[in-house]
């Protein structure tokens, strides 16, 4: 189950289509580049999210975008919720409403579904379940999110997609500071800061990066969250030898804050005063790569993540939970778990050139294992309960990818992955991306399977309130995709359209027992969706760039046996569920020294429930929020910026209930001295 006040009760599955999109790992413009910032690349971006060997987004059948430290400076943000909503086939759901619980919806999956990493480690815990609610972006070089069946590269949990934040990495040269700092507030309460320090430098031989950041923000509400959150990270590159290259990596995230909007809502009940969490994770990895020969290479990782969450929730005696006709918690409560999970992955990979004209051929293999490691514990009015599970899983993979001729670009893989107590999965996946026309007209298609394991709690953990079930099977999906590119002469112009297919099996629900005085896990759910996504980016000039995505999703309840079945109905859509998401942009170079970036977000109708997780199925009304960022640049080293989130001061709500932020102006500098 999930730590409470911070989980999900269903595994929800949507869909739609992930073109691909244009982006790439670059530094900062230098002074005479500066003008230049909005020029279409010249190559396409290398992406290590999407298959075992680093490809170009054109190569890849499986739908993949790109943020980049340019993309990341042209739209400041601290919050790592804000920059992934601006990509294709993402929702952010906010049930409680602004800071409290954040979860991210690839295609509409649940939560448990889109594998999270930093560096290539994941931060989901508990099977999966990652609120992203405070998640900094502190000294991260690019944002990558790879939609689609992905558990034959990242195993449990990468059913939906994968997102994979990137830290940078240092640069040849002298000691080079740069330090950020902003602050504001909404038009009602919001009051922001955020601060921010790096630190890059080094030579051939050794480089390296280091930041840290720390951001309040107050909340909307006459009970402020104060979400206090900071983040510490150090990236090491050595090159002991032309044959060598040893990494690492480290970063450590804490987060707490306060919780006063209870589950029914923010004007139906009273704002809790008592309800706060805490969240803490260090994590790490260190890899060492070997060229063998100029074509064979070895990698081999050791990664650990340290994860300890908190929850504490008092009574409130002023409430009177019996006079509502809805269940309203109101107990002495507290949870907390800790997480230790080391790993250590093999891979290697053998590249082969199949002509003259940049055909290749590249075949992968290698193994993984990792342990998990849980303490539990749990106090106030349901009792005390303790749990101590350790569960590992280990791996084997290959992966075959390459240009087959000068048109014809493959990847085929598969994965079979094998949990502790439970049967051994196999993981196959494929895609192929043909050029009808090279340079301008490309199809891709892809397909594979996915899997969720139950964690732990679900099979084992016993307490006053629910019976663990051992007997459970994994959640599994499939799905497929096409699409098509085309693009303009010299990247002017690029438009991508897709559509999806994908199916979820054995959902784990959480259901009452034959008694119905305790509840427990059982396989019982299916749903599938249907999605369509579209992508356009124009290039009007050196300096004007406007670009636009939309994606349409239907879902679909097939199977609700142990469900309400008012609440999920054969045939109806799944709760919180954006039936329409989308963005419209217009980034220009005003001047020499203005930049700015006007950005439309687009949240269409769905349906929820009037107690967020129970409750009636209610419509929240579609909404569109208009955000202005513009920047003066005094060459490279000192740069001022002003950030309007809401411009228009539009009403609207995140669910049903709980109001969106209202008009929020930021100002900021960033400093880059010489």
């Amino acid at each position: 189950m999930p730590p409470p006040g911070r989980g999900t009760p269903i595994g929800l599955l949507a869909l739609c289509v992930g073109p691909i999109a244009l982006g790439g790992q670059q530094p900062l413009p230098s002074d005479s580049a500066r003008r230049d910032t909005l020029r279409p690349y010249a190559f396409p971006p290398l992406i290590v999210t999407a298959s075992r060997v680093p490809a170009a987004l054109p190569e890849l059948g499986f739908a993949t975008s790109v943020l980049d430290r340019r993309d990341l400076a042209a739209e400041p943000t601290p919050y790592a919720a804000r920059a992934l909503s601006v990509l294709p086939g993402v929702s952010i759901d906010e049930g409680t409403g602004p800071g409290g619980p954040t979860t991210l919806h690839v295609r509409g999956g649940d939560e448990p579904f889109t594998q999270m990493m930093f560096d290539g480690v994941a931060i989901n815990i508990s099977g999966g379940f990652n609120d992203i609610d405070g998640l900094l972006l502190t000294n991260v070089e690019r944002v990558e999110l790879a939609r689609g069946p992905l558990s034959a590269l990242w195993g449990s949990s990468a059913m939906a997609g994968a997102v994979q934040f990137v830290t940078r990495q240092g640069e040849a040269g002298p000691t080079r500071f740069e330090f950020l700092a902003e602050g504001g507030g909404a038009s009602e309460r919001g009051g922001q800061t955020r601060s921010e320090l790096l630190v890059a430098g080094g030579n051939e031989r050794l480089r390296y990066s280091s930041g840290f950041g720390l951001a309040y923000n107050r909340g909307i509400y006459a009970l402020p969250n104060d979400l206090l959150s900071s983040a510490w990270s150090l990236r090491l590159d050595a090159r002991p030898t032309e044959r060598w290259i040893v990494s690492a990596t480290t970063r450590y995230m804490a987060i707490q804050t306060n919780l006063p909007v209870r589950d029914p809502g923010v004007t139906r009940v009273p704002l809790d005063p008592n309800q706060r969490d805490r969240h803490y994770r260090w994590l790490g990895s260190l890899s060492a790569d070997l060229a063998a020969t100029p074509t064979w290479h070895h990698r081999l990782t050791a990664s650990l993540l340290w994860d300890e969450f908190v929850y504490e929730d008092a009574m409130d005696s002023s409430l009177n939970a019996a006079a509502y006709p809805f269940f309203v918690f109101n107990y002495n409560f507290s949870f907390r778990s800790t997480l230790l999970r080391p790993g250590v992955e093999y891979v290697a990979s053998h590249e082969v050139a199949l002509g003259p004209s940049g055909q290749r051929l590249a075949l992968s293999y290698g193994a993984q294992w990792q342990r998990e490691a849980e303490v539990t514990d749990q106090g106030g009015d349901f009792g005390p309960a303790h749990s101590n599970f350790g569960r590992a899983n280990a791996a084997v993979f290959t992966e075959l990818q390459g240009r087959l001729g000068t048109r014809l670009s493959a990847l085929a893989g598969a994965r079979l992955d094998k949990f502790q107590g439970l049967a051994a999965e196999l993981l196959p996946r494929a895609s192929l991306v043909v050029e009808v026309v090279p340079d301008r007209l490309a199809l891709r298609l892809a397909a594979g399977r996915a899997f969720k394991a139950p964690n732990v709690d679900q099979q084992f953990l016993a307490t006053p309130m629910t019976i663990p079930n051992p007997d459970l099977k994994p959640e599994s999906s499939v799905s497929w995709e096409v699409g098509a590119t085309v693009t303009a002469p010299r990247r002017a112009l690029t438009f991508a359209v897709g559509y999806f297919h994908q199916r979820y099996n054995d959902l784990i629900q959480t259901v009452p027992v034959d008694t119905g005085s305790k509840q427990t896990n059982k396989n019982l759910g299916r749903t599938q969706a249907r999605g369509v996504e579209a992508e356009v980016e124009r290039w009007w000039s050196e300096r004007w760039r406007t670009g636009a995505n939309v994606s349409w999703v239907q879902t679909e309840v097939l199977d609700n046996r142990g469900l309400d079945p008012t609440g999920y109905p054969v045939g109806g859509s799944l709760p919180a569920v954006p039936s329409v998401t989308g963005t419209v942009h217009v980034s220009a170079d005003l001047s020499e020294a203005v930049t700015a970036v006007a950005r439309v977000t687009l949240v269409g109708k769905q349906t929820v429930f009037t107690e967020r997780f129970s409750g009636q199925r209610v419509p929240v009304d579609p909404y569109a929020l208009l955000g202005l960022v513009a920047q003066w640049h005094r060459g490279a080293a000192l740069t001022l910026y002003a950030r309007i989130d809401n411009l228009l001061n539009t009403s609207y709500q995140t669910a049903f209930d709980r109001p969106g932020s209202s008009r929020t102006a930021v100002l900021g500098v960033r400093m880059t001295p010489r």
